[in-house]
């Protein structure tokens, strides 16, 4: 059914049980763009490609900037990440009602107030928003960890190219109908820096042990590169994200995840034999199974469009998928001889 407000879409999702029928109404694109936002994220990366027999000594020197991510209501684990979240917007009429002070203090708190001929004023350019609302949520997950001294130079920060995907999943699997909810549009990015940088955030992470009340971040990591390829897909440990994988170790957004196969995929230089070569060594040491396909079916795309964002052949990500469950046995096997299946 297509529906003509906010307000009717919203009731619609409430009274729908969670799941496949609440992914129903936001298949239908009217009725999404009607609680649409956006969100926007980074992730920063240190090192460069270097030499070796194995795809994983190759990229052994490149390090991946993220956060352990906190339920900011609960305290528990969930999730890691990249730096970012939801975008904050003002609507026209909240904007119309405040004095020209006022709406300057908005600037660098609201996304979309920016300063146009030292007036403030409303924008909707979706890559103004999407850098200030990198920067903002930079700004406020590391000030969470106690770190309120490092900008992010917005230059550098480059966008991974994921055109309309999805993070519907708050919306269709947990909003329990109170409040507000959205459908949201997230923006990727990365940042390249030295590993100094990533070194000097994920120690201070650790000294200060700031952390804010209703933290959303519980430490800075600096996480190899080849590490960070094998976090989605264990159903393992004591807690649990919702869909059941692990709280503690997986990537909360499985766009964030396809960052860090973007990244190796570029440190590579898009080459498909080595790309088949890295997923074969990721997941000849994980004892779950890695696959893109349940990952871009949750940001509502398929294996072309990970092709796509991965600049890499369809006809490999699809032999890889094919050939990952006997790796994948093979390495449960050497994990857990007595219960692999």
């Amino acid at each position: 059914m297509i529906y003509q407000s906010r307000t009717e879409v919203l009731e619609a999702l409430r009274q729908a049980p969670f799941g496949k029928p609440r992914q129903k109404i936001l298949d239908i694109k009217q009725n999404r763009d009607l609680i649409l936002n956006s969100g926007a994220n980074v992730t920063l990366v240190a090192g460069k490609t270097g030499t070796g027999n194995t795809i994983k000594k190759q990229l052994q020197n490149i390090r991946l900037g993220l956060i352990a991510r906190l339920n900011a209501k609960t305290g528990a684990p969930d999730g890691i990440g990249a730096l970012g979240g939801l975008a904050e917007r003002t609507s026209e009429e909240e904007f119309a009602r405040l004095d020209e002070a006022a709406q300057k203090k908005l600037i660098g708190f609201r996304d979309d107030v920016i300063l146009q001929n030292g007036m403030p004023v409303l924008t909707t350019d979706i890559n103004i928003i999407r850098i200030n609302n990198v920067l903002r949520e930079t700004r406020e997950e590391l000030e969470n960890l106690g770190i309120t001294d490092f900008k992010l130079p917005t230059d550098a920060v480059k966008l991974v190219k994921m055109p309309d995907i999805r993070d519907d999943n708050y919306a269709v699997n947990i909003w329990n109908g109170k409040n507000n909810v959205w459908a949201i549009t997230p923006y990727c990015h990365i940042l390249r820096c030295p590993q100094e940088t990533l070194n000097m955030l994920a120690q201070r992470s650790q000294d200060l042990k700031q952390h804010q009340k209703l933290s959303e971040a519980a430490e800075f990591m600096n996480l190899p590169l080849f590490e960070a390829l094998k976090r989605y897909g264990s159903f393992s440990g004591t807690e649990r994200l919702e869909d059941g994988r692990n709280a503690q170790t997986d990537y909360r957004y499985p766009h964030e995840w396809l960052v860090s196969w973007y990244i190796a995929s570029a440190a590579l230089k898009h080459d498909d034999n080595a790309f088949l070569r890295l997923m074969t060594e990721v997941q000849d040491e994980t004892p779950w199974k890695i696959s893109f396909r349940p990952a871009a079916k949750k940001f509502g795309k398929d294996l072309d469009f990970v092709a796509g964002v991965l600049k890499i052949s369809p006809d490999t990500i699809r032999q890889a998928e094919k050939i990952m469950p006997n790796t994948h046995v093979s390495a449960l096997n050497r994990s857990n001889p007595h219960q692999a299946q």
